[in-house]
């Protein structure tokens, strides 16, 4: 599959930046250094719990700027902080530097928060698409990280042969199984790398660990029964887990509640959810 990641890049970051003007003002917006990764942290208010969110696109496109707009409006619809990690993105930085970032961003934001005026008794993670599988496998790789998990469209299993990919992976859904392919071998470009369970969380032979979970799908997405399959086996697991399927909708509808109301649901979700784990 044939992608110019340098102009799909520029051309994301261009789209994001026209929006500016639109984004929400917060109390408290600013960039900050985690122990070497860049992040931005988004405050509601002096005192707010806390998550950790990593964005979506492939591990390889995206970054603080296209998921700007997004995170102002979730951090006030939710009353929740948020610290938006720019992790390093394939295929220049293949796994698992994208996933150490993660953790590390996680790790210095639990040893700062007093330092940014939030509480971080109690620490969910909140990803979308690439971003989501971030956070799914950095669950794996600690159980302990993460308080909760908040997984919207996750990618799961590199290997994955569902009928959601050969029925719903099309161009008129906009994305197809070749695109997914091609990202999974950006991010894991070795068959060791796409069996290991922190980039297949499907594949983990003990699931039992892991935080509660909310996972959101979207009906007309090729990845839609990998987060359903990840929420039937945190379940079979002993794992508190609700799963969430957003009819009539694809994939990337999460992060437009201006134009879908279907994503406004998925954010009043997500903040009812986050509300009863407030410390």
């Amino acid at each position: 599959m044939d992608i110019d990641i340098a102009a799909d890049r520029v051309d994301d970051r261009a789209a994001a930046l026209a929006e500016r003007h639109l984004a929400l003002d917060l109390e408290h917006v600013r960039d900050v250094d985690a122990d070497g990764v860049a992040c931005r942290l988004y405050r509601p208010y002096a005192g707010a719990p806390v998550a950790l969110y990593v964005h979506g696109g492939g591990w390889v496109f995206h970054d603080l700027e296209t998921h700007d707009r997004f995170c102002r409006h979730l951090a006030d619809a939710t009353g929740w902080a948020l610290l938006a990690v720019d992790y390093r993105r394939a295929p220049e930085h293949p796994y698992p530097a994208p996933l150490d970032d993660v953790e590390t961003a996680l790790r210095w934001l639990r040893g700062h928060a007093g330092d940014l005026g939030v509480d971080a008794t109690v620490v969910a993670g909140v990803g979308d698409s690439s971003g989501a599988n971030l956070i799914a496998g950095l669950s794996v790789r600690d159980p302990r990280a993460l308080d909760f998990q908040v997984l919207v469209y996750p990618p799961l299993d590199a290997q994955a042969e569902t009928e959601s990919r050969r029925t719903e992976g099309t161009a008129q859904n906009g994305f197809e199984p070749a695109e997914m392919d091609w990202y999974w071998a950006a991010y894991a470009p070795t068959a060791q790398a796409r069996h290991d369970p922190e980039v297949s969380p499907l594949r983990a032979a003990d699931l039992s660990g892991q935080p509660p979970t909310l996972v959101i799908t979207a009906e007309h997405d090729l990845l839609r029964d990998e987060g359903e399959q990840y929420a039937a086996a945190l379940r079979g697991a002993g794992v508190s887990c609700v799963a969430w399927r957003s009819l009539g909708t694809t994939h990337g509808f999460w992060r437009r509640p201006w134009e879908f109301a279907e994503s406004v649901s998925a954010v009043r979700l997500v903040a009812a959810t986050l509300a009863g784990l407030r410390p």
